[in-house]
């Protein structure tokens, strides 16, 4: 009779004598029937069940020839690894005890971390920016493995496989290991489960808001999407600062949507009441409380009960109302107008949005400080127009001019420049009047920068800047670039390629990843004359790098970000 000692991560330990002439089979969901070539001659084994995310349905078939313990894996994920006795071999003659590890449990510290968020800009390059995030990180931790994208299997072969995770728009990403991992690899894996969850529900949320209306395209707004959907899950206190017309009250109803809470959502505007009104509109009155008031007034805070009270201009809320307000924030108790002295309560979320610089007005005393305090639990900027060209191209696409001719497609190259270095003062009101003084009956390119220009000027406060030549690299001419650069570029993108890998590019997927992860950015950042420039310290500042040299190479905004990126991630600055 032999003892043999099962350990799988995170279980206690299951011990088991096995007999002369018996077998075992050990797993999660252990099943002689699906290993039959596996089995020896003759022999129906015991089954041992070890429920851990580790352990494989079937893992591992024990077994007694004479008084020799016979070990055999059976085709686990995370491999058995034997604690033998010194000298000994696997087949383990005249064995007493064997332990027996499924999976090692060992991991190292940086097991916490997870990839970046994935850098995509509509369904068809989300899988593509999850697959190139995940094969990032797994680089940056050196686990061999190789990452894939296909398209989705049905849920129950998911389930059975943990190496293959569903990813949002109808992909799956399968991941399998090209080493012997232990039980690092169960860690990865759940690592990478939880990081395309993660992305799989910021691009749901994206989607839905996108169905409401409002533009996603450019990474700034994106980014102020993202962290209004994280601040409704965590049910913070919102403040939004930005310009009128740059979607502020969009994101308070997304905000709104994602807080899971079931009472309404309740806009007022703070700029267009008067005290007295604004007071009965937010806190209600009692019917007789003031001329005209014929009957109660339910007021907004009531209204929202449940729900979310979005109050926008809020810089503009007369200083008589603000202690009210604040006290309503501080003990969840407010009056209506003419029942002094009788509080009533609310249950209201509240997120409030601005034009105006509120800091600076707290601090002159034209807001109260304490009352900015209560409201700035998260400030989240929303970006200007002027900085999202990329909202402007979506929007364009979107609007019908003639038959199958959307506004973007009636602008020729150099119009569509003209709009890219335009302020846009007026945001999205401003372009959606532009976009209403194009012809009707436009064709394909038949809107040129002098057209595009008389039809921004009409509605521009300030006169319509010329487009500026776009910069280029210290020292180079015209004719000179391309010759020069390009043979050192090809080399350092080659260099880093296999000092990251060990090889070459072998295969059509090592030849994608050699152009998008180390050529591109390489090539973007000498070419555009990023090169030439302070290096960003921040996400925000190579935004904004990307912003001035995206011209230079005639790329869109959205692929200079996420090329620079990925230079400043892999090369540094």
């Amino acid at each position: 009779m032999a003892r043999i000692v099962f350990q799988a991560p995170e279980q206690k330990a299951e011990t088991v004598e096995l007999g002369e002439e018996e077998a075992l089979l050990v797993g999660r969901q252990p099943d002689p029937a699906e290993s039959p070539n596996s089995l020896p001659a003759g022999r129906t084994p015991r089954t041992l069940t070890v429920p851990s995310p580790s352990v494989s349905a079937n893992h591992v078939l024990a077994w007694k020839e004479g008084s020799t313990v016979c070990l055999r894996d059976v085709g686990s994920r995370n491999g058995s690894w034997l604690l033998l006795p010194r000298n000994q071999r696997v087949q383990i003659p005249d064995a007493q005890s064997v332990f027996v590890q499924l999976s090692a449990v060992e991991m190292s510290a940086r097991d916490s971390e997870e990839p970046a968020d994935a850098v995509w800009s509509n369904a068809e390059t989300f899988g593509e920016g999850i697959l190139q995030a995940v094969k990032e990180w797994l680089r940056r931790l050196g686990i061999l493995a190789s990452v894939s994208l296909h398209r989705a299997s049905q849920p129950e072969v998911l389930k059975d496989e943990p190496g293959r995770i569903p990813v949002a728009g109808g992909k799956e990403l399968r991941l399998v290991t090209r080493d012997t991992l232990d039980a690092q690899w169960a860690r990865v894996l759940q690592r990478v489960w939880h990081y395309v969850s993660r992305q799989n529900l910021h691009f749901e949320a994206e989607r839905q808001t996108r169905d409401e209306g409002l533009i996603l395209a450019s990474p700034a707004i994106r980014a102020a999407h993202r962290e209004v959907v994280n601040a409704a899950a965590r049910q913070s206190r919102v403040l939004l600062l930005g310009p009128s017309g740059s979607g502020k009250e969009g994101l308070a109803r997304t905000y709104h949507r994602h807080s899971g809470r079931s009472g309404a959502f309740v806009a007022v505007n703070c700029s267009m009441l008067g005290k007295e009104l604004l007071r009965s509109e937010l806190f209600g009155a009692e019917e007789g409380a003031f001329t005209g008031a014929v009957k109660p007034i339910v007021g907004a805070v009531e209204r929202a009960h449940g729900g979310t009270l979005f109050l926008d201009e809020v810089a503009d809320m007369p200083a008589e109302v603000q202690p009210m307000l604040l006290r309503f924030l501080d003990e969840g108790e407010y009056e209506r107008v003419g029942s002094y002295g009788k509080p009533r309560r609310a249950d209201v979320q509240i997120i409030c949005a601005t034009n105006k610089d509120l800091r600076a007005a707290a601090r002159e005393g034209k807001f109260r400080s304490d009352l900015w305090y209560r409201l700035s639990i998260q400030v989240i900027d929303v970006p200007a127009l002027r900085e999202r060209f990329e909202d402007v191209v979506a929007y364009l696409r979107g609007k019908p001019l003639g038959e199958g001719i959307s506004a973007y497609d009636a602008l020729t190259p150099e119009a569509l420049e003209l709009l890219r270095n335009h302020r846009w003062d007026g945001n999205f009101r401003e372009l959606a009047n532009f976009v209403e003084r194009l012809p009707r009956a436009a064709t394909r390119g038949g809107v040129d920068a002098r057209g595009c220009r008389r039809a921004l000027e009409q509605g521009a406060l300030l006169p319509v800047d010329p487009v500026p030549a776009p910069p280029r690299p210290e020292g180079l001419s015209q004719t000179e670039d391309w010759s020069q650069l390009a043979p050192q570029i090809a080399t350092l993108a080659l260099r880093a390629y296999i000092e990251d890998h060990q090889h070459v590019p072998q295969t059509w997927d090592d030849q994608k990843e050699f152009n998008e992860r180390y050529f591109k950015p390489l090539f973007l950042f000498h070419m555009s004359g990023a090169s030439r420039m302070q290096a960003p310290r921040s996400r925000e500042e190579i935004i904004s790098l990307a912003h001035r040299v995206a011209p230079a190479v005639k790329a869109d905004r959205g692929t200079a970000v996420k090329q620079l990126s990925r230079y400043f991630e892999r090369f540094g600055g």
